[in-house]
């Protein structure tokens, strides 16, 4: 009997043997905690990222006002992601007991524990980085799309500018047909006197060599010289007064562009 309590006795693991295996699971359960906690704030940045991004764009926010609120944003974040795994947690007597004191310390916002404040500087870095690499894609999606807008505005301008051109070039085939430049659905006529539109109010005296035939060149040329600017916009036509010379003119609200025609 007495050599099987002595062998029993030989058996006994050290005290300090589970001390370390203790510290052990105590630390490997800190780093778990950490990295959760990481996970869940950046999940949280990309849930929460219309909300931040419109308060982020608010007109009443300045430049440096704006990285303040995000910084505290991200920070109130953090800690509200920690305060929901304590509470999920607290429910397991090993993980609570492990949670108090230092982690308390660590994540505490109003004042970074120097030991462990380059990882939480590390989080707040990186929860940033999610929320403008978002809008950056964002933006480069939305210039995107405005590209794509561009190019079928661009390709209906130059197929209306086309039709237009052999409407105002291709007497034979329309019959002299001329189409007024300010309705876009009257014909244009002339007499001794005038050149009207039979649907609207556009007059333009004819003068000596004012005619049709003129009138369709220079709008003809008036479009394509617009077009060769580079501008994609359709650009309109109205009749002004200026300096007591009644006059057609081209005007383009997107290049500026306000030039006679005749």
């Amino acid at each position: 009997m007495e050599e099987e309590i002595n062998e029993l006795k030989g058996k006994r693991v050290p005290l300090k043997t589970l001390n370390i295996h203790k510290l052990d699971k105590n630390t490997n359960h800190h780093l778990f905690f950490k990295e959760k906690l990481r996970e869940s704030c950046y999940k949280r940045v990309k849930e929460d990222r219309a909300k931040l991004l419109w308060k982020f764009r608010s007109p009443h926010q300045k430049s440096c006002a704006q990285q303040e609120f995000m910084k505290s944003a991200f920070k109130d974040i953090v800690s509200d992601e920690l305060k929901k795994l304590k509470k999920q947690e607290s429910n397991v007597p090993d993980v609570s007991k492990s949670l108090s004191g230092e982690d308390d310390m660590l994540w505490e916002y109003d004042g970074l524990h120097t030991a462990d404040q380059e990882e939480c500087e590390e989080i707040l870095l990186e929860m940033q980085r999610i929320f403008y690499d978002d809008i950056s894609l964002e933006e480069n999606q939305r210039e995107a799309e405005k590209f794509i807008v561009l190019d079928d505005e661009e390709d209906e301008y130059l197929a209306s500018a086309i039709q237009e051109y052999m409407q105002l070039n291709d007497g034979k085939a329309l019959k002299e047909q001329t189409w007024c430049p300010i309705c876009k659905k009257g014909e244009l006529q002339e007499n001794i006197h005038f050149i009207y539109c039979n649907l609207c109010h556009f007059k333009l005296n004819r003068g000596d060599e004012v005619n049709m035939v003129l009138l369709r060149d220079r709008l003809a040329e008036a479009n394509e010289e617009h077009l060769d600017r580079g501008c994609r916009c359709k650009p309109e036509f109205c009749v002004e007064t200026i300096f007591d010379l009644t006059a057609l003119y081209l005007r383009c609200q997107q290049c500026h562009t306000f030039e006679i025609v005749i």
